[in-house]
């Protein structure tokens, strides 16, 4: 199926908001931050990231939330209360370059999205949980090696914290109240998971995704195991 070609998609306005202070990434804490020489407490990427697919969602709707792809390059900080404006402009082979730039006119993130002709074909089927470690290792070269799969985490995605995390990230895409948004499963691993290897505090530079399908509402103490167990069997430290 051809994606629709359009001149640009619409433009982005949004408050950045912290919404990770008390993560146990204390990146995302004041002090910390201003340890390592930030300004304050950075927004947390997975936030940068929602703000970077509100043009592709607001274009094309549920078709990309169907087949969508995107990825994004976190090229410096963005801190809470600055507004950031995202943009995404006609590039090559059907992808549109994206841009986040903070109020100083200093690009933020970059990245590129797009409508695939297919969504990609999965067989969750054949992906199986993966046990938690008897003991959390420490996070080095070998734990979280190239490959590695890390353990299997199930997270319902419940009405109030749903609409919470969309306020949070001030998308008030009609949407949404339709799908579950589609950043909105990160808001629930703010948390260093027991399962994963410790890490101190670290800042996230790229991210991309492959939507596989949209999500009806989140229902309140309902979740699909499965789906999450893909989800997180294929999030993999690439090379």
């Amino acid at each position: 199926m051809d994606a629709p070609r359009v001149d640009a998609l619409p433009a982005h306005r949004v408050r950045a908001r912290n919404l990770a202070p008390d993560s146990d990434n204390k990146i995302h804490d004041d002090t910390v931050a201003r340890q390592f020489g930030f300004t304050g407490a950075l927004v947390p990427g997975v936030e940068v990231f929602a703000y970077a697919t509100h043009p592709f969602v607001h274009a094309w709707g549920e078709e990309f939330l169907r087949r969508g792809e995107i990825h994004a390059r976190f090229r410096r900080p963005v801190y809470d209360g600055e507004e950031v404006d995202v943009t995404a402009e006609p590039g090559a082979d059907g992808r549109y370059e994206l841009n986040v730039t903070g109020p100083d006119g200093v690009v933020r993130a970059t990245g590129s999205g797009r409508l695939t002709d297919d969504p990609p074909a999965v067989d969750v089927t054949s992906i199986a949980d993966v046990p938690a470690p008897a003991e959390r290792p420490t996070a080095d070269a070998v734990s979280l090696a190239v490959r590695t799969v890390l353990a299997t985490v199930a997270e319902p995605v419940d009405p109030e914290p749903h609409a919470l995390y969309r306020k949070g990230v001030g998308d008030d895409l009609s949407l949404y109240e339709r799908f579950a948004h589609n950043i909105a499963h990160t808001f629930a691993r703010r948390k260093d998971y027991p399962t994963n290897p410790q890490r101190a505090s670290w800042a996230n530079v790229r991210m991309g995704f492959a939507i596989l399908g949209r999500l009806p509402p989140p229902k309140l103490g309902l979740h699909n195991g499965k789906y999450w167990a893909t989800h997180h069997r294929r999030l993999r430290k690439s090379a």
